[in-house]
């Protein structure tokens, strides 16, 4: 790019070469930029709520391992960002939210839709007031490499001045992540090693490259475990597979290693429970490990010398379907394919359908891990589909979801219909908020019809086989509300 341009083509500019998508919703102080992302090459999403942009950048960040992007005006429209973005915070998911802003001159001076913009920088954030490429540059490094959200604030006055260093049109022409971690641990020489891996083990790779883990962690001899979102990292019906972990998964292993060896978790409570935190934490040695490539994963793990390769354990508590609602769920499982992408909301749905899904694929289950956001799941299933649209990942996306969660962000439906997604949504109606309290419900099937989206109802376990069949061979979104009977959950390791 030369010669004399203006910040605003510069900057989508910059954001065509590095981005596919972007999922926005439009207001006065963004309506340049939005206007020019409309006449770009980028695909520009029109959610129906801004709170849906963010959970659907969310949901295209991590099944990409890439950057989702969200735009948002200035007030109101950034504010219904705030969930969204502290859920991505609390998963470690590269949210690029861009903001609008009023003219400089009225910052600070109680102006239409004038706040103080820091609310969103749960991580970082830029409030961009010069027109410098480089702000745009760094919000994206920043956000990639680190896993976490970043607001990029921009004043609606800016658009119109001339660019500076427009000649930077990636973000690698700033960042050099030339950092790799040192790690003293080469040989592990203990009766009963433990392999704990979490999410961060994905650093920096392609989805093409993530999915070829498990070959990786397969030929190591001792038992490996992993957090929630790390799921299917390894293939959990491998020998030396354990499986989920903590406080919805095994603890007996955790408890039995005399070494565990931590890739990539955080050791959250999920996963270090209360009760036997401080032990646990005492017998673990942390692995710092960002990787760039799987070469560089796979040369580490070759590296790496585990002594001990006679200790292997069974995970013998594997859930078992007992009521109505857990019957129903493991009856989709059973029907979907093995390696679809399952997108949950927060609430019953989601543990029974952890405790139920054999994981065999990185990012089999994606869901709230760590903030529990209802209304997560509709429009984070809207991001994932994109994300598998367009970094070409064949696998079909399902959507589990309570009868609660569904409600809070259903207006996304008309994006489902708008773009033909194929996304098979399926609505837990059990009328009511898990344990706490009963509701009324509206006729969701009347819903979908009015979204012009196809539906059924389900009462029985037994049709549930039949409506998935139908609907793999079709092109187009299902929803599914299925009436389940109240079941109580079976009690946490805490």
């Amino acid at each position: 790019m030369g010669g004399n341009i203006k910040f605003l083509e510069a900057m989508v500019d910059f954001l065509e070469r590095n981005v596919k998508t972007i999922f926005s919703y439009p207001g006065e102080q963004i309506l340049p930029l939005y206007n020019e992302i409309e006449g770009s090459s980028i695909k520009n999403i029109m959610v129906r709520d801004e709170r849906g942009a963010g959970f659907m950048a969310d949901g295209y960040a991590r099944i990409t391992n890439y950057i989702g992007v969200c735009l948002a005006t200035a007030g109101p429209g950034a504010t219904n960002l705030t969930t969204p973005i502290a859920t991505a915070y609390k998963d470690n998911s590269s949210v690029l939210a861009i903001t609008g802003r009023c003219q400089r001159k009225y910052i600070g001076k109680n102006y239409f839709q004038e706040v103080n913009m820091d609310f969103l920088n749960f991580y970082k954030g830029y409030f961009v007031d010069k027109a410098e490429v480089s702000y745009i540059a760094k919000a994206f490094a920043d956000c990639l490499f680190n896993k976490k959200p970043v607001q990029l604030n921009i004043p609606v006055d800016l658009y119109k001045e001339e660019a500076k260093d427009i000649n930077i049109t990636t973000y690698t022409d700033i960042y050099k992540d030339d950092e790799t971690p040192s790690n003293n641990i080469k040989e592990i020489d203990v009766k009963k090693p433990l392999f704990l891996i979490g999410q961060g083990i994905f650093g920096t790779l392609s989805y093409k490259e993530i999915v070829k883990i498990s070959k990786i962690l397969e030929k190591i001899n001792c038992p490996i475990a992993t957090t929630f979102p790390a799921r299917g990292v390894i293939n959990e019906k491998l020998e030396n597979c354990i499986g989920l972990v903590g406080r919805r998964g095994d603890l007996k292993s955790l408890l039995e290693a005399d070494k565990i060896i931590n890739i990539g978790s955080s050791l959250s409570y999920n996963t270090y429970v209360e009760s036997v935190r401080e032990k646990l934490l005492s017998k673990t040695e942390n692995i710092q490990l960002k990787p760039k490539s799987i070469k560089e994963l796979k040369e580490f793990f070759e590296n790496l010398d585990v002594k001990n390769s006679s200790w292997i354990y069974k995970n013998s508590n594997k859930f078992q379907p007992s009521g109505d609602y857990s019957n129903k769920i493991y009856e989709i499982i059973k029907n979907i394919p093995e390696d679809a992408i399952i997108v949950t909301d927060a609430g019953k749905h989601t543990v029974f359908t952890c405790l139920l899904k054999t994981c065999v694929i990185p990012r089999n289950i994606i869901s709230s891990h760590s903030f529990g956001t209802m209304g997560f799941g509709l429009p984070a299933s809207i991001g994932v589909k994109f994300g598998t649209i367009d970094f070409n990942i064949d696998r079909e996306v399902v959507l589990i979801s309570g009868d609660g969660g569904f409600l809070m962000n259903v207006e996304e439906l008309q994006v489902v219909a708008e773009n033909n997604l194929k996304i098979l949504m399926v609505v837990m109606k059990n009328n009511s908020l898990a344990e706490f309290c009963k509701i009324k419900n509206p006729n969701f099937n009347k819903i979908a019809d009015a979204f012009e989206i196809d539906n059924c109802y389900i009462e029985n376990v037994d049709e549930i086989g039949s409506e998935i069949k139908g609907y793999l061979k079709k092109n187009k979104p299902l929803l599914v509300v299925v009436e389940t009977e109240n079941e109580p959950l079976p009690k946490p390791n805490i």
